[in-house]
């Protein structure tokens, strides 16, 4: 009975190993590109944000301190726009760099991942949103907490078209395949068409005539992980074509953003 056991674990084995093996499997390498270098960018972004914190905690009373630590972080950064203190009540007490004065003394308390990290006293990546400053971005946002006791938070005002687009365009660049990102949700935070930024693939009528892109962008959404096929027009033109899609996930702090790799087929 053992030496049966063995022979069909051998044969599951050399199954499995076959499978991975096949020669026209494919899997797009890009996106574990894109992947890795959005974790390293703001893998950077939280140490910093961390130890500029950990010092704040210490301080609070000290605004001076307090908006040196904010100029140190917007030196250090490469992509985020703002830094700034929310008091503990949710006013934008200590903005950097000083472009972004006039809106100190804002309330945005109300702000759904203002209200989640102060909440939950975690760390939180927001959604895809209109900033009091007048433009759409992601806020990155660690609440002070000094004994258990929040004493504010930091938030991290960014474009998620530049640090994506830094990253993603030298990839695409004179390539025959495309990459855009979609966070869960359905709203694009990345394409080489800025028009395209900032609509919903899931809800936007604009893409109603478009049933195939539509069930492609519930699939994105619904799954971590897959690959797919709709028509949808040729990137940069008006012709109707077939294509191929590859997707994967970035997660921080529980938001998710699909990582979309397509080719006409």
């Amino acid at each position: 009975m053992k030496r049966i056991f063995m022979m069909i674990l051998a044969g599951l084995l050399l199954t499995a190993c076959k499978k991975s093996s096949e020669p026209d499997y494919f899997w797009p390498t890009e996106i574990a590109t894109v992947t890795a270098s959005l974790t390293a960018s703001f893998d950077t972004l939280n140490a910093d944000m961390a130890t500029n914190i950990a010092i704040i905690a210490q301080t609070i009373a000290d605004t001076s301190a307090i908006r040196t630590r904010m100029n140190d972080m917007v030196d250090h950064s490469s992509f985020v726009l703002e830094f700034s203190y929310i008091n503990p009540q949710g006013i934008m007490q200590i903005i950097e760099p000083s472009i972004y004065y006039p809106w100190e003394g804002s309330d945005i308390s109300g702000q759904a991942h203002i209200i989640q990290a102060f909440t939950t006293k975690q760390p939180a990546l927001s959604k895809h949103f209109y900033a009091v400053e007048d433009f759409w971005g992601v806020v990155d946002i660690h609440p002070i907490l000094n004994q258990g006791v929040l004493l504010g938070g930091v938030t991290a005002l960014f474009r998620p078209e530049t640090v994506l687009g830094r990253i993603i365009l030298p990839i695409v660049k004179d390539k025959s395949f495309d990459m855009f990102v979609m966070e869960k949700g359905g709203v694009m935070i990345y394409d080489q068409d800025p028009d395209a930024i900032g609509q919903n693939l899931l809800t936007d009528t604009i893409f109603k005539p478009f049933p195939e892109l539509v069930a492609a962008a519930k699939l994105f959404d619904a799954v971590k992980s897959g690959e797919t096929s709709y028509s949808y027009f040729q990137t940069g033109t008006s012709i109707m074509v077939k294509k191929i899609a590859y997707w994967d996930t970035f997660e921080m702090f529980g938001t998710e953003w699909r990582i979309i790799w397509l080719k006409p087929e």
